[in-house]
């Protein structure tokens, strides 16, 4: 099926009502009603491009020809939504980054306008009158030649040269109408893979108005528009034999990507008010939804027969989860009712991972060793979630998982959980019990002893969920929460999972606490089921559900990479998949993906989010970071209060935000505004406050930042340090907070 997605414009100066409204996937008028998968009002082209756009740009990597269309009447926003703005880039120069983040492809471009059935390079204005051709590699294609680009900068570039010779004209309704359709053409050839991207902005449908209508354009737009609209009628018309590409140059050069070999992607513009062409785009759109293409990926053929055989092979050389946990029942263990539930919920994700595998090594039509490397690539993200799956499981099983906690630094309050509120200067053991996973807050500490919950320090906001709002100096149970596995400190607030279930307790004010409100609870309330991680930051919070990140809470600036800034009382999807690591800080959040590549939201005034920027007020919901991407792929992100750590699978620590209190582990206290290498190297990072760590492979760490309340934990009243070691072995987790840090060790 196409996918199609309805972008609804904000009303204009001389809009007075809205005659069509929204509600969620809604669109309703007094006496009409459409339903679509997809319905975005208000958002952000960067959030549009990465809920539709960004895992097709992907497939077209892999070998898939795609196409991405803008289509609606004029002013509904359809050119704003190819090309965007500097500050808020379009579909396109989103797309064009994508690719060029991939170093094994190569590319080249054309971009076209057809303007009144004439079909003109934007590249070299002495191509014109270009004719359609029929391509054995390419398909239907056109008598010109592929301009060779080697850059995100240089593709950029020629696209501002064809927008320079675009057609744009005033019109009645609009002082800069685009009177020509364009398609911007990228051609992708990786290894013997190769696809065609097309970027499409179609001029808008008008009423003719000879006064204006200068040579007759607006029929010729309205002549193809109409084109492209019988050809999707026809499409859907199962009695019907023959499609009438022909009629119009959009159609015949759009062939394949309208019931073709293509993944195609329709984004109708709409304008909330105007009743008419509206409704028009509306009832185009709802035809569109039901066409069927047949994508596949476009290569060298390999027979089935060999592709089961590859297949069949890798799975039987994998890990067997199954075989793992049945040793697990010889055990007397009382916690095996609890790894039956993991096996499970393990045992369907395999099965999961295996029918995912079959499926994509399906599609492959390439030749035997790029099958073979597919195949290599597919096993090993098999076998990584696997040993995931059963390090889980033994966590769980492990007697020896409870360590002893150390903690230090400031003791108001009773943060430390010592029975007094003394500073520590180095590490200090909170005797008689032993856990599993410890979490700092700002002003208390949760740590995990056997599924239950002890909390201590301050509770005047309820952080401590014991029904009250007494500062407490040593540990206590909360006892009505059991069975739990991860617990994350915020600010005032705190997160818990137990038996799967996401509770959150404490400061509310921001909406941190995802309950609907704004208020404040000094006992835990379960929020959402079936959760897999939870994070918390200041006055924001996080969870992992099904693959998929959402977050809640202080969101002015960006903060909870979500467009719709404010204050958010209920959790709201991120739109970003492939989640590897995620960390909320003060005021900015990052977040890993699989692909090693970083995207940041929030407040970047201080460099946090690897950007400058001079604008007291400037906030940013959504950027990535060039630094990162597959020939330099992040593993780890941590963010602390406006600095942050990225860590990369070679074990490279890189530092960007403020300086002061040589928080970024640099000899400068100067702000960094890009990604700056650490002189240390380390196996994973941790980001308090205004000091960070990172912890080695051998179970050692190096401390550095901000130690006016000891909380690096060195003995000694420097005020600020550069990485320096600390002198504790065998370190199984830290956790910083601002004024205190923990660390599990073993024996």
């Amino acid at each position: 099926m196409l996918q199609v997605c309805i972008r609804v414009r904000p009303l204009l100066k001389h809009e007075k009502n809205a005659q069509w409204f929204v509600n969620k996937n809604n669109i309703n008028s007094q006496n009409k009603s459409f339903t679509f998968d997809q319905v975005e009002c208000e958002t952000r082209t960067q959030t549009l491009y990465n809920k539709i756009a960004k895992q097709n740009v992907k497939k077209a990597l892999n070998g898939y020809h795609t196409t991405i269309m803008c289509y609606g009447q004029t002013t509904s926003g359809k050119t704003f939504t190819t090309l965007g703005t500097h500050d808020n880039p379009g579909i396109l120069p989103c797309a064009l980054r994508d690719v060029f983040l991939d170093d094994n492809v190569k590319c080249s471009i054309q971009y076209v306008q057809i303007y009144n059935e004439v079909i003109d390079d934007l590249l070299d204005p002495k191509c014109t009158s270009l004719q359609i051709m029929n391509d054995q590699k390419w398909g239907t294609t056109l008598q010109l030649k592929q301009i060779p680009v080697n850059s995100f900068d240089q593709a950029i570039q020629l696209l501002n040269e064809g927008e320079e010779r675009r057609i744009y004209r005033e019109t009645q309704i609009h002082d800069k109408s685009s009177r020509s359709h364009t398609i911007f053409r990228i051609f992708i050839e990786n290894g013997s893979r190769y696809s065609c991207l097309n970027i499409v902005d179609l001029a808008g449908s008008e009423r003719v108005s000879s006064e204006n209508d200068i040579n007759h354009e607006t029929g010729y737009i309205n002549k193809s528009l109409l084109a492209l609209t019988n050809v999707i009628n026809q499409l859907t018309d199962q009695k019907q034999q023959h499609i009438s590409y022909r009629d119009s140059k959009l159609t015949r050069l759009l062939q394949n990507s309208l019931g073709g070999n293509s993944i195609t992607v329709l984004i109708c513009c709409i304008s909330p008010g105007n009743n008419t062409q509206t409704l028009s785009t509306l009832q185009f759109a709802q035809r569109a939804k039901i066409v069927k293409n047949t994508p596949i990926v476009n290569g060298e053929k390999q027979t089935q027969e060999f592709q089961d055989q590859q297949f069949q092979s890798s799975c039987y050389s994998n890990f067997n989860i199954f075989t793992y946990v049945q040793s697990l029942q010889q055990s007397n263990k009382s916690s095996f009712q609890t790894l039956l539930k993991l096996e499970q919920k393990y045992q369907n994700k395999y099965s999961e991972l295996l029918q995912q595998y079959y499926k994509e090594l399906s599609k492959f039509t390439i030749n035997e060793q790029d099958l073979q490397d597919t195949i290599s690539t597919l096993g090993r993200n098999i076998v990584i979630q696997l040993e995931e799956m059963k390090q889980s499981i033994s966590d769980t099983n492990n007697e020896d998982s409870q360590y002893k906690l150390l903690i230090w630094g400031s003791g108001q309050d009773g943060r430390l959980g010592l029975g007094d509120e003394k500073t520590c200067k180095i590490p200090q053991e909170i005797n008689n019990y032993k856990f599993s996973q410890v979490s700092c807050g700002f002003h208390h500490t949760l740590a995990i002893c056997n599924g239950f919950i002890y909390a201590w320090g301050r509770g005047q906001k309820g952080q401590l969920g014991l029904g009250n709002y007494e500062t407490i100096l040593t540990p206590k149970k909360i006892e009505n929460l059991r069975k739990a596995t991860q617990i994350a400190c915020g600010w005032q607030h705190s997160l818990a999972i137990c038996d799967g279930n996401l509770y959150s307790w404490g400061c509310g004010d921001d909406g941190q606490l995802g309950n609907g409100d704004c208020q404040s609870i000094n006992q835990p309330i379960a929020i959402q089921e079936d959760v897999e991680s939870i994070y918390a930051g200041h006055s924001q919070s996080g969870f992992m559900k099904e693959g998929m990140l959402y977050t809640f809470g202080n969101n002015q600036d960006g903060r909870c990479m979500i467009d719709s800034l404010g204050i958010l009382t209920e959790p709201e999807q991120v739109p970003l998949n492939d989640i590897k690591s995620v960390s909320l800080g003060v005021s900015h959040m990052g977040v890993v993906t699989n692909d090693g590549c970083v995207y940041m939201a929030g407040t970047s005034i201080d460099g946090q989010l690897g950007t400058f920027s001079t604008d007291d007020e400037v906030a940013t919901w959504f950027t990535q970071l060039d630094k990162f991407n597959s020939s330099n792929r992040a593993s780890q992100i941590q963010c602390g209060d406006a600095f942050t750590l990225v860590l990369n699978t070679k074990g490279i620590i890189y530092a960007f935000g403020k300086g002061s209190f040589k928080r970024l582990g640099l000899p400068t206290t100067d702000n960094i505004y890009e990604p700056t290498p650490l002189p240390i190297q380390g196996d994973m990072i941790v980001a308090g406050c205004r000091h960070a760590c990172t912890i080695t492979k051998n179970g050692q760490a190096y401390m550095w930042g901000f130690n006016f309340h000891n909380q690096l934990g060195l003995g000694q009243d420097d005020l600020d340090q550069e990485p320096i070691l600390l002198k504790i072995n065998n370190i199984k987790q830290i956790s910083l907070g601002y004024f205190h840090s923990a660390a599990l060790v073993s024996k």
